[in-house]
């Protein structure tokens, strides 16, 4: 089956035949519950064209339960360009909603603003329809149970006077060219039945009117509930929401607490040392230039490269200075800027590299 509907596409007269099979093969591969083939399809006009249907429902979820609306998708002859023809077919069991925002009583699909381009698909399209049906669903089902007919005693009549043959023709002539209705009989479905109980008429308007304001006003609290139980589940979304962030941010907060604290006593035991440093130095004659002494042999190297790093800093520096006092001339500077900074480059990258594989000796000993 899958094969006939391609086989017929070529014959269908679409435009653009490679992207109809593309699209339809991947509507059908996302949703196993659509079935196509290729049938006559008749316009308002009275026109017929033979056109690749999608038949089957479309699975949408409605408060929580899952719910197969049945469908019918026609891909008309300019597809892309041109939208697909979508159809809601309720089965035996089904009615459409009154007032649904998306479709009409004969089960035609609108859908409002720019939804459709020469770049959308079925695919997207059956994503959008299950999107809107899954906020108010086209169809609802409909109870076999039914009341049965109220049977009301027909009175006696008296005999209706007699009318010349002339006079009934004339009067229907003239009921006809007042009203408009082309058949003799339309005139009496306007009327009210002669033999109709008026205590039963009265009692069915008042029935009639009493069900109406109900369902008027049942249909407004149902939306009034409705909005107020969306507004609570948007409500929960962001609390849960909420309560996911601030337990996320609990849990940086605690890391960050934790590393604080570590700092916290590493620079508690580098002030005590120092403290103690003082102490014991502070009577003896300090050289300066042996006052700050790294620790082993990486931190005296991280040191040593940092001092000729800023002491070339220096030097650069110096060489501006010469260079607007007229000194030195341009060819000069640039020789001496650029051979200075390949020795500041290897200075800086030689300590970086150390710095980083002290730490990672240090998180290797913790």
């Amino acid at each position: 089956m899958s094969g006939r509907w391609e086989q017929a596409v070529p014959s269908c007269g679409y435009a653009n035949k490679a992207r109809v099979v593309q699209d339809v093969k991947e509507l059908l591969i996302q949703t196993r519950s659509l079935a196509a083939k290729v049938e006559g399809y008749v316009f308002n006009d009275g026109k017929s064209a033979q056109l690749v249907s999608l038949n089957g429902t479309l699975p949408i979820f409605y408060r929580g339960n899952q719910y197969n609306i049945p469908i019918r998708i026609w891909v008309s002859r300019g597809y892309p360009n041109q939208a697909p023809i979508a159809y809601v077919t309720p089965t035996k069991g089904m009615r459409i909603h009154r007032g649904h925002p998306n479709v009409d009583e004969s089960g035609v699909v609108y859908m409002s603003g720019n939804v459709w381009n020469h770049s959308s698909t079925l695919s997207t399209l059956c994503a959008l329809l299950a999107q809107r049906f899954s906020i108010k669903p086209p169809v609802y089902a409909v109870s076999s149970n039914r009341r049965p007919p109220v049977v009301v005693a027909r009175p006696t009549v008296r005999a209706q006077p007699q009318y010349p043959m002339s006079t009934v023709r004339n009067d229907v002539k003239a009921n006809q060219q007042h009203n408009g209705y082309g058949h003799p009989s339309a005139r009496l479905y306007q009327q009210a039945n002669p033999y109709a109980d008026p205590k039963a008429q009265l009692k069915e308007k008042l029935l009639g009117q009493t069900r109406a304001a109900l369902t008027k006003r049942a249909e407004e609290r149902l939306g009034a509930q409705t909005q107020e139980i969306n507004r609570l589940l948007e409500c929960k979304s962001k609390l849960q929401q909420g309560e996911l962030y601030l337990t996320q941010s609990s849990a940086v907060i605690a890391r960050e607490k934790e590393q604080l604290e570590k700092s916290i006593q590493l620079m508690q035991e580098k002030e005590k040392s120092v403290i103690t440093w003082i102490e014991e130095n502070k009577d003896k004659e300090i050289d300066v230039d042996k006052a700050i002494d790294g620790r082993d042999t990486w931190s005296r190297q991280i040191l040593e490269e940092v001092a000729k790093d800023h002491a070339i800093e220096d030097a650069i520096y110096t060489l501006d200075k010469a260079l607007e006092d007229g000194q030195i001339n341009l060819e000069v500077f640039l020789r001496q800027v650029r051979r200075l900074s390949k020795q500041q480059f290897r200075h800086r990258f030689l300590a970086l590299k150390i710095a980083e594989r002290q730490q990672q000796k240090s998180a290797m000993q913790m």
